[in-house]
């Protein structure tokens, strides 16, 4: 009996401690406008819970200094300031908010609110309040002062930049950015409380800018938000600035001359170059760059077109040297030619009528003209000629006689023996034959060969012209050889 009666108790207490536990109120932030300006209202909207299972009577306060002279606010009004609560209900408390005008801006401020139950000792809570005090719309004011609406390309325009802190309070790390198409600068000032500043911008204009209107910007910021800004105008006047450089460059028998015409203005320009060299001159000039030529002048001609800064570049080469060259060559050449042809052993053949018959030659003379026009000496020297089976020779040769005459079937081969021939020695060799033509005309004989051992004791052949006989009446003996008067 007695040990039934103390567990009794024991959970009697327990399950009064378990609900003494979970009573309490809580704040839950529903929706709040805490960024507001000097002199407008914040609001905060709340969510007031009774934790416990026992019905609460709740007075919500706002903090006991908000209103007075020293606060920063002019009041902080809760709505309702009394509710009741039973187990575990809820409801919305509605807390306004008003800064006084004379706040610092660009600050926040902080304050409470409290809820306690009148019912129950000891169930409370503490909720913190903040709001963040904005400046004015523009907090920094910025005018622009008098400055140069025209400049030209590579000229210098100034801006000037008046400046108006319009807190009561001072500014540190204010950014000022200024900004365009053609430029960019950026300076971080201070400003005390209603202080004005005046800042001055200078830029270079570059000598590229087109010829337009330009705008630029300047931006004033203080704690990374843009506190102020201003905007402004000015023209790039047009340059028409064209300029031409020449390069010569000299040698042996050439020039090359270099052309450049700059565009230094600031607009697009369409322009031509032209040359006239003679007409001798022109042969031998070669250009970087393809001319079209003028009918009338015949002068060559270069258009082209021209952005700011951009450059034409033309390149001429007068050279003489392939001429020199060629006449160097074609020496050279004729040079060869004059030794091949006359530094070598030659063997001409002439043939000469002696007498004539009414129905063919009866006879001439054959000369064959041997020389040595090389610089050696050649030795073993051996010279043939052939007769057809018509022609027969006479016994009558002339200082040198043959070494050996051979009939054959198609003819008579008559050679003659040399030892040596020196540098620049010459022979000549004579004979005379009989003939019977059946024919009239040019008749061919056949040529004379020579064999003989240059320096290097190598056997070399040459031959000879072919000599012509004409046969048949053509004039009388006496009119080639006209006799001789007593």
């Amino acid at each position: 009996m007695k040990r039934g009666t103390l567990l009794f108790v024991f959970t009697l207490l327990l399950t009064v401690a378990m609900a003494s536990a979970d009573e309490g109120i809580s704040f839950t932030e529903i929706n709040s406008t805490t960024i507001i300006f000097p002199g407008e209202l914040g609001q905060y909207t709340l969510l007031l819970k009774n934790e416990g299972a026992r019905e609460l009577k709740i007075q919500i306060q706002a903090e006991a200094y908000a209103g007075l002279p020293s606060s920063d606010f002019d009041y902080v009004f809760v709505e309702p300031s009394y509710v009741e609560l039973q187990g575990h209900e809820e409801t919305e408390v509605i807390v306004s908010i008003k800064l006084k005008e004379d706040v610092v801006r660009q600050k926040r401020y902080k304050t409470y609110i409290t809820a306690e139950a009148l019912n129950l000792d000891g169930i409370s809570t503490l909720y913190d309040l903040q709001v963040f005090a904005m400046p004015p719309q523009s907090a920094i004011s910025a005018t622009l002062s008098e400055s140069a609406e025209r400049v030209g390309p590579g000229g210098d325009l100034s801006i000037d930049v008046h400046l108006k802190n319009n807190l009561m309070q001072d500014l540190s790390n204010v950014d000022v950015y200024i900004s365009s198409d053609l430029f960019e600068d950026q300076q971080t000032i201070e400003l005390f409380k209603n202080q004005e500043k005046d800042l001055e911008f200078i830029f270079t204009i570059p000598r590229s800018a087109a010829p337009k209107e330009y705008s630029f910007n300047v931006r004033l910021y203080y704690e990374d938000e843009l506190s102020g800004s201003v905007s402004g105008d000015f023209i790039v006047d047009e340059n028409l600035n064209v300029s031409e450089y020449n390069e010569i460059v000299s040698g042996f028998l050439y020039e090359t001359r270099t052309v450049t015409i700059s565009n230094n203005g600031n607009s697009v320009i369409s322009d031509f170059y032209d040359q006239d060299p003679g007409l001798f001159e022109r042969w031998f000039t070669g250009y970087s760059a393809e001319p079209s030529y003028d009918n009338e002048l015949g002068q060559a001609t270069w258009t082209f077109t021209l952005a700011p800064e951009e450059k034409f570049v033309l390149v001429s080469d007068e050279d003489y040297r392939p001429l020199l060259v060629g006449i160097i060559v074609v020496l050279l050449l004729g040079f060869i030619m004059y030794y091949i042809f006359t530094k070598r052993v030659i063997i001409k053949k002439e043939t000469f009528k002696l007498k004539y018959s009414t129905d063919g030659v009866s006879e001439f003379k054959v000369l064959l003209h041997l020389k040595n026009n090389t610089n050696k000496a050649i030795k073993d020297i051996t010279i043939i000629d052939v007769l057809p089976k018509l022609i027969q020779p006479k016994t009558n040769f002339g200082t040198l006689h043959p070494s050996g005459i051979e009939r054959g079937d198609k003819g008579i081969r008559i050679m003659w023996k040399i030892p040596e021939l020196v540098s620049g020695e010459e022979r000549i060799i004579s004979y005379e034959v009989d003939a019977q033509f059946k024919v009239i005309g040019d008749i061919s004989l056949p040529k004379a060969t020579v064999k003989y051992k240059n320096k290097n004791n190598r056997a070399t052949h040459i031959s000879s012209n072919s000599a012509k006989v004409v046969s048949g009446i053509v004039e009388s003996p006496e009119e080639e050889y006209p006799r001789k008067k007593k």
